[in-house]
């Protein structure tokens, strides 16, 4: 009877660690990153003095209004946080290995995913990314882009 008892537990166990390990993504908003995303979708010029390094270069697209740019994507149709992605080969690659929060936004005519890491100890954003595409399409995006 034993031996069936601790059967049934390390099957359970087992069958309980492919969906344990499948969540990678933390759901826990920042208000900061939040705020970010939305100076960036507004084209808040005066949020440009937030951005510094590596994100002062990838928010200047977002912070100008471009007319080319923003034709091809349409307007904004909605956005949400998804999740808060932990330190992998992805973020490793784009943002110097560190945690970002993911937001999904949706264009008229396109979909992106922007990575923004939290503000550091002085308050501007050292660490951002956007990519084409959802947030479960990492996969894609990196070999995609990979030589």
């Amino acid at each position: 009877m034993r031996v069936r008892t601790a059967l049934g537990i390390a099957v359970a166990a087992i069958g309980l660690v492919p969906a344990a390990s499948a969540q990678t993504r933390v759901m826990n908003g920042h208000v900061e990153t939040a705020f970010t995303l939305k100076c960036l979708l507004d084209h808040v010029r005066t949020c440009g003095q937030r951005f510094v390094a590596r994100a002062s270069v990838d928010s200047k697209p977002w912070l100008w209004w471009n007319a080319e740019k923003d034709f091809g994507l349409g307007p904004v149709l909605s956005w949400q946080y998804a999740g808060t992605e932990p330190v992998n080969f992805y973020t490793a690659r784009y943002l110097n290995g560190r945690p970002a929060d993911i937001y999904d936004v949706k264009f008229k005519r396109q979909e992106k995913t922007f990575y923004i890491v939290p503000p550091g100890p002085d308050g501007r954003v050292h660490y951002m990314y956007v990519r084409n595409g959802g947030p479960d399409d990492e996969i894609v995006d990196f070999w995609a882009t990979t030589p």
